[in-house]
């Protein structure tokens, strides 16, 4: 029961780190009280089914894996520790020190490069089909 129980701390507060989410953010989305939500994620005390059953929604994962798989040894990990990957590790990392703000504010640009990335493919498959 510890390991669970360390597997799950270890994944909430992973999931609330990779979406920029303040402790105190996601203790209101979740209605709960920062000081509460804060026991889960060190592992001192464990979550009711239905808190866990609203964290795996929220960030839109199964309740067995939030639970029983240790998320950080996937993606990241290959990200990390992949020399091919030695620049996007270092992105990763400079993004993990930015504000907030800073971050939503990039998330903004990525979003319209992949906006007009989908629009000039779409246009180009749409001329090429003319041909």
């Amino acid at each position: 029961m510890k390991s669970k129980l360390k597997t799950l701390s270890s994944n909430i507060k992973l999931l609330r780190s990779l979406k920029s989410i303040s402790q105190d953010e996601m203790a209101s989305t979740i209605h709960l009280a920062r000081s509460t939500y804060s026991t889960y994620e060190t592992g001192a005390k464990v979550p009711d089914l239905q808190t866990i059953d609203a964290l795996s929604a929220l960030y839109g994962i199964n309740f067995e894996d939030l639970v029983n798989r240790d998320l950080s040894r996937g993606i990241l990990n290959r990200i990390y520790f992949d020399r091919e990957n030695t620049a996007l590790a270092d992105i990763l990392n400079d993004y993990q020190s930015l504000s907030t703000a800073s971050k939503n504010l990039v998330m903004e640009r990525i979003d319209t490069l992949l906006e007009r990335e989908e629009i000039f493919f779409s246009e180009y498959l749409n001329r090429e089909g003319k041909k």
